[in-house]
């Protein structure tokens, strides 16, 4: 642990961050690809595995939500005593090529269509509050137009949040590095975009591992970000399990703390050397700076 420098506001750091809880990318059975999670494909095993070991929550990465039941997800979920934090949309543009702002009209009318049809199949399964991140779904833009490609993002972003307002459900925008992404790298950029929307709805969820690489100082951004943060996912700057590399979660964690974060750290990792060491490793390592809630 780093606490060592800050001596007795150790306990003071550790009391007040209860409200922090933990989940984990979890991939469903309709993806083709591999993805950032430490499980995939069988739901009842890997929710069964989270919650033995003391996970909180889980994200679902899915590029099609007909293709799921909801009810026996919902069903499951009750089982394992975990709460589904939302779905994560990136498959929607890595396995099906669909993004809201590019070249074609077509990709473009079909994509907004799917990120609208995981609204529908929230509001039809779900309590009010989950979230849906848009990442690479917000598609690659318009090459070497900047400014047409952020207006025409702002329009499909208010229209996906008017459309999910009615249900209780926002929508969090992922800043992403420059090599997986061509618009929105840093917290600052998403920061301008959620002004520019103007929803209520729409706000950020911020990715240390982009953070890393994009921004100037990961702790000012979270401070930067305080009132537009609705969601966080955890990696190692090696893409791994929470400390296997050289990012400072206690640092990361004390700083959500300081700014009265009370959602969920999620997990998006490569799921090495396996699935249930990467899972336990990452849990045992975060518990050491976010306990477990009561209850």
């Amino acid at each position: 642990m780093r606490f060592r420098a800050r001596g007795k506001n150790v306990l003071c750091i550790v009391l007040r961050i209860l409200m922090i809880k933990i989940s984990a990318m979890v991939g469903a059975p309709d993806l083709t690809q591999d993805t950032l999670a430490v499980y995939r494909g069988d739901l009842a095993t890997a929710f069964r595995k989270l919650a033995a070991l003391g996970y909180d929550g889980v994200e679902l990465m899915t590029k099609d939500p007909s293709q799921l039941d909801g009810e026996i997800l919902k069903t499951l979920l009750a089982e394992n005593n975990l709460q589904l934090v939302g779905f994560c949309t990136g498959h929607v543009f890595g396995e099906d090529g669909l993004g809201l702002v590019g070249p074609d009209p077509v990709v473009e009318k079909n994509a907004l269509a799917r990120l609208k049809a995981f609204v529908d199949f929230s509001a039809a399964h779900f309590e009010r509050g989950t979230l849906i991140n848009i990442g690479r779904s917000r598609g690659p833009g318009l090459a070497g137009d900047a400014e047409t490609t952020l207006a025409r993002m702002e329009t499909s972003f208010r229209e996906l949040a008017d459309y999910a307002a009615p249900h209780g459900i926002e929508w969090v925008l992922e800043p992403i590095n420059t090599h997986q992404a061509p618009y929105i790298h840093t917290t600052q950029e998403g920061i301008a975009m959620v002004r520019r929307v103007k929803r209520p709805n729409f706000n950020l969820m911020l990715d240390v591992y982009h953070m890393n690489i994009e921004d100037v100082n990961i702790y000012d951004s979270f401070r930067e970000a305080k009132a537009v943060t609705k969601f966080v996912h955890f990696a190692d700057n090696n893409r791994r399990s929470p400390g296997s590399a050289h990012l400072e979660f206690d640092r990361i964690a004390a700083v959500l703390n300081e700014n009265d974060y009370d959602g969920f750290v999620s997990l998006e990792i490569l799921p090495l050397p396996d699935s249930d060491t990467a899972a336990r490793a990452s849990i045992e390592y975060l518990r050491r700076f976010i306990p477990k809630q009561p209850g």
